[in-house]
């Protein structure tokens, strides 16, 4: 790694720290100036009284100034604390983001794979029959895959496979099945999930291709008389792959932002589910826990995949 290499990933890593400040206060501000108060989702519509309501707001600090409730929650977060949930039996909030968090590394880490392994091939085949009948096929399912929303797709394919076919179940984990058993309940999230970024793969892996295969180094490894299969396999795609780096690290936004319509449809516990719940409950420390980690993970990826870039492709160099 090059001195210029070294400095860049040290800029960037010193960059996320007002990054990362700056999300908090993004965060906090906007959540706390959306309309409704948490506070009445403790009080019945029997007491509503203006004495009970500011009673509650003063037990969970919402009485008190934003900038002081800011200095007083990010003095929390320093120390890795979310506070305590308002709903959810009152559960601390990293105890209530771990036991949701496995589920959702589950769903999302089958979602990517299965994009990725379906994509590269599609799109591999799609590339060197530039606009035949298999390329046009790709496109218009690519564009397809992009355009039909997710909880659109997620509901037909509740009912025809699970409803009317009643091939698979049509929501929950399965919690209660054996190892296996499970499996049947990960199929429809994930396909739900993989589709759209399926597409964005396999646009980019055709278009990655395209390119490639028009270099100099591929026409002279023809001319040398390779064999189609080792020209393909073993020079174009190795480099065709490594844009790729960067584009799965965009699409873990997008696997993110679906996760919370998807997980809550097929009522799978993870941290979308969840989301939906705390937003719905008006429950400010899971949702302000949620929408920082995310925001901050997202963050850290972009960081990742720029160093992982420069491993993958050593003739980059960044100043």
């Amino acid at each position: 790694m090059t001195p210029e290499n070294r400095a860049f990933i040290m800029r960037r890593l010193v960059l996320l720290v007002p990054l990362l400040l700056g999300l908090t206060i993004i965060v906090f501000t906007m959540i706390h100036l959306a309309p409704g108060d948490p506070a009445l989702a403790f009080i019945s519509e029997q007491s509503m009284d203006p004495e009970v309501v500011a009673q509650v707001r003063a037990n969970l600090g919402l009485d008190q100034p934003l900038p002081v409730q800011y200095v007083i929650w990010i003095s929390h977060v320093a120390r890795f604390d979310f506070g305590t949930a308002y709903s959810f039996n009152q559960k601390p909030v990293i105890e209530l983001i771990g036991d949701r968090l496995p589920a959702t590394l589950v769903l999302q880490s089958v979602a990517l794979l299965l994009s990725l392994a379906l994509a590269v091939p599609i799109g591999l085949l799609s590339a060197q029959r530039q606009y035949s009948p298999l390329d046009n096929a790709a496109t218009l399912g690519a564009f397809l895959g992009l355009a039909l929303p997710n909880f659109w797709i997620a509901l037909l394919l509740q009912l025809s496979l699970a409803v009317t076919l009643g091939w698979l179940p049509v929501s929950t984990a399965g919690a209660d099945d054996p190892t296996l058993g499970r499996l049947r309940y990960l199929i429809m999230p994930t396909i739900v999930l993989a589709l759209p970024t399926l597409a964005v793969f396999v646009r980019f892996m055709r278009s990655s291709m395209l390119e490639v295969i028009n270099q100099d180094y591929v026409t002279t490894a023809r001319a040398k008389g390779l064999a189609e299969p080792m020209v393909m396999y073993h020079h174009a795609l190795k480099n065709a792959l490594i844009p790729m780096v960067t584009v799965i690290g965009t699409q873990l936004a997008r696997l993110l932002g679906g996760a919370v319509i998807v997980e809550y449809i097929f009522a799978w516990p993870g941290l979308g589910a969840l989301a939906y719940e705390s937003i719905l409950r008006r429950d400010y420390p899971v949702v302000l826990a949620l929408t920082l980690l995310t925001g901050a993970f997202i963050l850290i990826v972009n960081v990742i995949v720029d160093i992982a870039y420069m491993f993958v492709d050593p003739r980059l160099s960044f100043r």
